[in-house]
């Protein structure tokens, strides 16, 4: 009897240490999305800054070729690794807002058109998708780290 009892108890702590650790390693992963999301987000927030500043380089600085050295690819991965990572609606709609009104910008501010009221209307629009990517980065983020 007392084997018995034994390998019973050997069985239940084994099968706890089990469960353990598969709990563990789902909070791990949950963990590792999170800072991989909020890693894009960053990047993302931080590469449509730098597409501003170097407009703005080049309009009051008068610097040349500044906007042509965007690193645009970086800007394109780390765009669509976000849309892989989640599916949160109101991040996504930030994100497409952003990537719409850099693209106007962009395309506008490359045509050669410096000082106008479509510039300064498109410029306004591009700087204000950005504080409204981060909040909606922010509260993905802390939506995701809650549920881990």
């Amino acid at each position: 009897m007392n084997a018995w009892v034994t390998l019973l108890a050997a069985i239940v702590g084994a099968a706890i240490a089990l469960l353990g650790q598969r709990l563990a390693k789902r909070a791990e992963d949950k963990a590792r999305l999170s800072e991989l999301l909020m890693e894009q987000c960053a990047l993302i927030a931080a590469s449509e800054t730098d597409f501003e500043d170097r407009i703005w380089e080049e309009r009051v600085l008068g610097m040349e070729d500044r906007v042509s050295g965007f690193d645009l690819p970086a800007h394109v991965l780390a765009s669509v690794r976000l849309k892989i990572l989640t599916q949160d609606g109101a991040l996504l709609a930030a994100l497409e807002e952003l990537n719409v009104a850099g693209k106007e910008l962009g395309s506008y501010w490359r045509q050669g058109h410096r000082d106008d009221d479509t510039y300064t209307r498109l410029w306004l629009r591009h700087h204000k998708a950005i504080p409204k990517f981060i909040d909606a980065s922010g509260e993905a983020v802390r939506r995701r780290l809650a549920s881990a």
